[in-house]
């Protein structure tokens, strides 16, 4: 890349090349005390015909460990993360790759502002689901959520979750509804695990109970067939405790239910997750259990239910982005070693 990051959001454009946006960046300078390497506002773009990445304008502020959709008009909105002083954001922001200009979002005039650590999802009609998130700065952590529409800047309000719930993950299944797992929960600035998950469905006022799931954190992928492969992926804890899935699952939408698959040959958190053409489902990077970083890639076959490690050697890096390329090739970018200012500039195609 033209410099180091880590933490940074990713998407494949329209054209497929590959947008980069905000992260971490190497503190500079001199530091007399504890110094935090600094949030970045800086684009950068992967063009896969040349296998070159060059700037392309900027972020509104900066933002790292944000959320990044490729929206139905070619823009890309982009969500959350912490600020360049470590505050959470919860400011939401679109970026015009024609312009390459980002303009942040006003939110609806009955609240002063966004959640923060919501999470969001692309709807089937091009709408987006801001689900959950906390509105006082972690202290307590919400139900509701909210329904933008990027074609009029307008919001409105979408089903309860039967959950409050902070830091979730989701897929977005066939059927429209969204399959909302895992997450936090705070009140008076005491966190809950939420083991648990819920469907909502943005045509009805109520989310569904909650139905039951092994351990947070995990990361949902859809599945060729409709089911929802969870397992790996989400945060970690860089500190003492590194949390991995006791169980990976599949969710079948037809009977609401998960079933156990695998094991994995290495629980890990912290991964990449990513379907590839064949529908195998390839995990890599991430921490396991004692904190190391996990140099295998694994394949999740839908088919058979199980795991097979098919290469090795993967680079000791976590917060990388992982992009899946229009050739079937994974765009693996930057990513830092665990020291606090240790991220590479370095990135890798991952050819399965």
């Amino acid at each position: 890349m033209t410099g180091a990051r880590n933490g940074q959001a990713a998407v494949r454009l329209d054209d497929g090349r590959v947008l980069i946006m905000g992260g971490t960046v190497p503190f500079t300078g001199t530091c007399a005390m504890a110094c935090i390497p600094p949030a970045t506002a800086s684009l950068e773009i992967y063009d896969p015909s040349t296998g070159k990445f060059s700037p392309n304008g900027s972020l509104a502020q900066p933002r790292t460990g944000g959320q990044a959709l490729l929206l139905n008009d070619g823009r890309v909105l982009v969500s959350g993360g912490t600020g360049e002083y470590g505050e959470s954001l919860s400011t939401i922001e679109i970026y015009d790759p024609a312009k390459r200009t980002s303009v942040v979002v006003k939110p609806p005039a009955d609240i002063q502002k966004l959640p923060t650590n919501a999470t969001v999802v692309l709807l089937a009609d091009g709408r987006v689901l801001i689900a959950g998130g906390s509105y006082n700065d972690l202290n307590s952590t919400s139900n509701v959520t909210l329904i933008f529409d990027p074609a009029s800047g307008g919001f409105s309000n979408g089903p309860l979750m039967a959950k409050p719930r902070q830091g979730a993950s989701a897929a977005l299944l066939d059927d429209g509804r969204v399959l909302i797992v895992g997450g936090d929960y705070y009140q008076g600035y005491y966190g809950y695990a939420n083991d648990n998950a819920e469907l909502i469905d943005p045509s009805h006022p109520l989310s569904q109970s909650t139905l039951l799931v092994s351990q947070d954190p995990v990361t949902p992928t859809l599945l060729s067939d409709g089911r929802v492969l969870v397992t790996g992926g989400g945060p970690y804890d860089s500190g003492a405790n590194c949390i991995t899935p006791v169980v990976s699952e599949v969710f079948d939408p037809r009977t609401e239910k998960f079933t156990p698959v695998g094991p994995m040959n290495t629980p890990r958190s912290g991964s990449a997750a990513i379907k590839i053409q064949d529908g195998r489902v390839l995990l890599f990077g991430g921490v396991d259990s004692n904190c190391a970083a996990v140099g295998t890639v694994e394949a999740f076959d839908p088919y058979s239910g199980t795991f097979q490690v098919i290469a090795t050697g993967f680079p000791k890096i976590t917060d990388f982005s992982a992009t899946l390329l229009d050739d079937g090739e994974i765009l693996i970018a930057g990513g830092g070693s665990g020291d606090w200012n240790g991220m590479t500039a370095a990135s890798w195609l991952l050819k399965p």
